[in-house]
């Protein structure tokens, strides 16, 4: 990726995300700590029932498939994030991949649907999830797709009640569109060669 005359390289990138997610859980924890309490903290992670899972599932699912069907459907150049994800997730391995995606969607959940989204609401909330991705800010669809994707997380959010659901969805889109990169990425490298 080439940005302002610099190339940034894969570990360079990985160091990033490591520290920025290390930052995301440290601050969702000691915000949430500090505004709900040890009780509240609690409350926020329990456990919704299987139909709550269910429903994060469902929804997780029909992002993924809008996501493929975007990637499949429409101009590259529209989702085109600079080749970021291809360098983070491209060579990952499998467990590593899904470790990621794990601590990414406990953090980013924690910190928007636990502590921001009962203060600011879900619009809101959605709003400054969509801006903290600031990569997507140059592409209408991404932006489009990122806020939509949080306001649905949101919703999960606010009809159980539970950290639970948002997060079991968000790990499953992140990691289903992990290794969907991954397997396109050999795929167009099996044809290369």
């Amino acid at each position: 990726m080439k940005e302002s005359g610099l190339e940034v390289d894969e570990a360079t990138l990985r160091l990033n995300l490591w520290l920025t997610q290390a930052l995301v859980l440290a601050t969702a924890a000691a915000s949430s700590f500090w505004v709900h309490g040890w009780q509240g903290t609690l409350g926020l992670f329990s456990f919704p029932g299987w139909k709550g899972i269910g429903l994060a599932c469902g929804v997780a699912a029909g992002i993924v498939l809008f996501s493929i069907a975007m990637e499949t459907y429409l101009p590259r150049r529209w989702q085109d994030d600079g080749s970021i994800n291809e360098k983070v997730f491209g060579a990952m391995s499998s467990s590593l991949t899904v470790l990621v995606c794990v601590i990414v969607g406990i953090g980013e959940e924690w910190l928007f649907r636990g502590v921001i989204q009962p203060f600011a609401g879900n619009a809101w909330t959605s709003l400054i999830f969509t801006l903290v991705h600031v990569r997507y800010l140059k592409k209408p669809l991404l932006i489009a797709s990122v806020y939509g994707t949080s306001w649905l997380l949101g919703l999960l959010m606010d009809w159980h009640g539970s950290l639970w659901p948002p997060i079991v969805a968000h790990i499953a889109i992140d990691v289903s569109l992990a290794f969907y990169l991954q397997k396109t990425l050999k795929k167009e490298k099996g044809e290369e060669e």
